[in-house]
């Protein structure tokens, strides 16, 4: 199932031409089109990208095995971040869409470090759970560590990516690294493919649906915390009658995680509703079983990557928008459940997508 999106920056989130900096600095266009076959073939570009130097040591660089031009690469070096032109069409408002439907959305580019100026100018980075930059890891496309070091950072696993580049050979790099991708034109040729990768592999919006027993389950965890039960509470109870537990037990053993862990705003409590449940599922009960505990941990892992990915965090302050100061000081007094608190609060949608994710997981289990 694909669950996370990756895009390239220059020419499929933004657009730009070199020329319409360099084009100023220089006599006539043909000066140009040789000082840019220098920056091409010599591989200034890349240097530019790698950072293994800094921009202006870099552009010194420039400056002395190109003295002729001297003047004007200075120029290009202090209006760099110009030639960007603008958002793709069509770009932001389908990222905007996406990340709606519950994908991660990231960045992966070849960009000097003044790509922070570009990023502040343009809303479409802001639509980004994360990026990496060649210039912060001195790392370039196509080279397999800076795939490894994205998917690393944030958890990634290869095969539920599509990555989307301008370049072949970044994209080539990609699908062997175990991601898809696709060769970046325009807006609607990334669609078009896209839904085709999403009907090969499977979305998010294209989940097997459940079984009416499971739905159920899931419904009830939802009408659960709207009568005022703990996120926590809502999830287990809806599913602990399958492994022996009364229901009254069941709201007690989850009592306290709500909160995010007695209000602290730690771990989000439908998320503990699932570590709770897999226990139950699938904990080990001798203290010398490495193997059960393991078995386990990778559900748990599983299963909180998948809500991770839904929902795009674990932790009850985030999930809330909470500053440090309002974590710092959550009070343990339970907020009153008036019809305010369910309408600002995410935490119905929070319960639902846990013991959706839960259900799942038992329906995948049953169909082994």
């Amino acid at each position: 199932m694909i669950k996370n999106l990756i895009f390239d920056f220059g020419k499929v989130l933004v657009d730009y031409d070199y020329f319409v900096v360099i084009d100023k600095y220089f006599a006539t266009h043909a000066e140009s089109e040789q000082f840019y076959d220098h920056l091409m073939n010599d591989k200034w570009n890349e240097r530019l990208d790698r950072e293994s130097r800094t921009f202006p040591q870099i552009i010194a660089d420039m400056q002395e095995a190109m003295p002729q031009w001297k003047d004007q690469i200075a120029q290009f070096g202090a209006h760099y971040t110009e030639f960007v032109l603008g958002e793709i069409p069509g770009m932001r408002e389908l990222l905007t869409s996406l990340k709606a439907e519950g994908y991660r959305l990231y960045g992966l580019t070849n960009w000097c470090s003044c790509v922070h100026q570009t990023m502040q100018q343009f809303p479409i980075f802001s639509l980004l759970d994360g990026r990496v930059i060649s210039s912060e890891e001195h790392v370039v496309k196509p080279e397999r560590e800076i795939y490894d070091i994205l998917c690393s950072r944030f958890h990634l696993r290869p095969e539920e990516c599509v990555f989307a580049d301008d370049r072949e050979d970044n994209i080539e790099a990609a699908r062997a690294y175990g991601m898809h991708g696709i060769v970046f034109k325009d807006c609607q040729q990334y669609k078009a493919e896209l839904s085709a990768i999403f009907a090969r592999e499977g979305s998010l919006n294209a989940a097997p649906a459940l079984s009416p027993e499971l739905e159920q389950r899931v419904r009830r965890s939802v009408d659960l915390f709207m009568q005022g039960y703990g996120c926590c509470q809502s999830v287990v109870a809806a599913f602990a009658d399958l492994y022996g537990v009364d229901d009254q037990l069941a709201k007690r053993i989850a009592a306290g995680f709500g909160g995010g862990v007695g209000r602290m705003r730690m771990m989000c409590g439908a998320v503990s509703g699932i570590v709770t449940l897999v226990g139950l599922d699938c904990g080990q009960t001798e203290g010398a079983d490495r193997e059960g505990k393991s078995a386990c941990y990778k559900v748990v892992q599983e299963l909180l990557h998948e809500s991770e990915a839904q929902n795009g965090s674990l932790i009850c302050a985030e999930l809330l928008g909470l500053n440090g100061y309002e974590k710092a000081h959550s009070s343990y007094v339970a907020s009153p459940r008036t019809a305010e608190y369910y309408k600002k609060r995410p935490c119905a949608a929070k319960v639902e997508s846990a013991a959706r994710i839960f259900a799942g997981y038992l329906m995948r289990k049953a169909d082994k």
